[in-house]
């Protein structure tokens, strides 16, 4: 199924027309040009962490995510992975704008809520510098406040289609 992202906004007319009268409205790409295309997502202890041995509680957290087409694998702020209590599975090299890091891997459950998409469980990812503000979460006054950068590893199972003149995204697996 196709989940579609629309850039929120507010519309004021002053005065207020009568009822029932029909406004027209033209978008532009800037929206999706601005921003790119983020959507919500939900990030939970991994599946497998949560059985016996380990048994871990499950942590959960709704956030933003961005797609990020030159990112080959997802990655999860690391501050955010501390707040999610995760647990390293190893180490991977980033390759940054600032230059290579090092690292911690992760392993998560991801679902998209609001969407007929499929979630991932047990999924392997890595982690990165994203500036990711806790206090700031889903607050539409910060648009750019992602915890997750969804890699080509998650959208090369996705069929998605980027409409740039309507500023629409059209994702379906």
């Amino acid at each position: 199924m196709a989940t579609h992202h629309y850039q929120p906004f507010e519309l004021k007319i002053t005065p207020q027309p009568e009822p029932d009268t029909h406004v027209g409205m033209r978008f532009t790409p800037l929206a999706l040009m601005r921003l790119g295309f983020n959507l919500y997502v939900e990030v939970s202890t991994a599946s497998v962490f949560r059985k016996p041995p380990m048994s871990l509680p499950l942590s959960t957290i709704t956030v933003l995510a961005h797609f990020d087409t030159g990112a080959s694998v997802t990655s999860i702020d690391i501050g955010l992975a501390q707040y999610l209590s995760l647990i390293a599975t190893g180490q991977s090299t980033s390759n940054t704008a600032s230059g290579p890091q090092e690292m911690p891997n992760f392993a998560i459950d991801i679902g998209f809520p609001n969407t007929m998409l499929a979630p991932f469980q047990n999924l392997s990812i890595g982690s990165c510098r994203l500036g990711f503000d806790l206090a700031n979460n889903l607050n539409p006054e910060k648009p750019q406040n992602m915890g997750i950068l969804i890699g080509r590893d998650i959208m090369s199972r996705w069929n998605v289609i980027w409409n740039g003149p309507t500023s629409t995204v059209i994702v379906s697996d």
